[in-house]
């Protein structure tokens, strides 16, 4: 998933307003207006970056003369030490600019971090992992950005972007004997039903989904739904995927790497990654 630049100088703009960066009252009574500074941001812990784009727009929104070379590209991988980009740029520039820049680097290079590991978990069973919609309120355009940074793919972005008929979709059309009406769907449109237990399983396939979502299931009834959906439709061509979600991190994932399973989605790509520390460490000072 591409990143619109309109959406980075937006989110920017808006970040260094709520920070006040252009009056930053430390900087402009202690610093002096001529003083010229190189710094440098440093990876402190090993990972995938991702959010660059952003640390330069923080840059050059604030100041269009500030200069910065990238050295990690976005999506490359750092280990502690790492010098991501060399900055050279008015010190009141970088002091006011600082945390803005690292605040979108660290939590989007997290984000990215934690996709490429489940990505690195399942890559050898052939199955793709997903994000969700469990992101913040506003950001997700950019959170599922930095999960394709990291690897891994982006599932439905907002709910107008294809059905999946869930748990209380499910409740209120069976009691209220609507059930029929999940085989008047709009054509070209995919269609994906949650299962919440094995016994649901052939119910669900008899409305011929395009995909099925095996929902807290355990790895052995996943493996018995894989079967038991290869067996009801032995023509793979008319089998539907599998994709698995519920109940499944980064410390299990490995568990539910099954052959035969398409997609695991994992909400805690973007509503549990552990930002990636980096820090800004200024290299050289002059007045101008």
């Amino acid at each position: 998933m591409g990143l619109d630049k309109k959406v980075i100088r937006v989110l920017v703009r808006a970040a260094l307003a709520e920070d006040a960066a252009g009056r930053d009252i430390t900087t402009r009574d202690f610093i002096p207006a001529k003083v010229s500074v190189e710094a440098a941001i440093i990876a402190k812990k090993k990972g995938v970056v991702a959010g660059i784009p952003f640390v330069l727009e923080a840059l050059r929104a604030f100041d269009k003369k500030a200069c910065a070379t990238v050295l990690k590209k976005e999506g490359a991988l750092v280990r502690r030490g790492d010098v991501v980009l060399k900055i050279k740029a008015s010190g009141r520039t970088v002091l006011s600019c600082e945390r803005v820049a690292l605040n979108f680097l660290s939590s989007l290079s997290g984000i990215a971090s934690q996709a490429s590991e489940a990505v690195r978990c399942v890559r050898s069973k052939g199955i793709r992992i997903l994000d969700t919609r469990k992101t913040t309120p506003l950001l997700r355009a950019v959170e599922k950005y930095a999960v394709s940074v990291g690897g891994a793919s982006n599932h439905r972005f907002n709910l107008g972007g294809q059905y999946l008929i869930k748990e209380n979709h499910i409740f209120i059309l069976r009691r209220t004997g609507s059930w029929d009406r999940l085989k008047k769907r709009r054509p070209g449109v995919p269609f994906e039903i949650e299962v919440d237990s094995p016994r649901e399983l052939e119910a669900i396939l008899r409305l011929e989904p395009h995909i099925v979502m095996l929902d807290n299931f355990t790895p052995a009834q996943v493996r018995r739904a894989v079967a038991r959906i290869a067996k009801v439709c032995p023509d793979r061509r008319q089998r539907p995927l599998i994709e698995l979600s519920g109940g499944i991190a980064l410390k299990n994932l490995r568990r539910y790497a099954i052959r035969g399973v398409d997609f695991i989605s994992l909400g805690s790509l973007t509503h549990s990654a552990v930002a990636l520390d980096f820090s800004l460490e200024l290299t050289r000072c002059s007045l101008r």
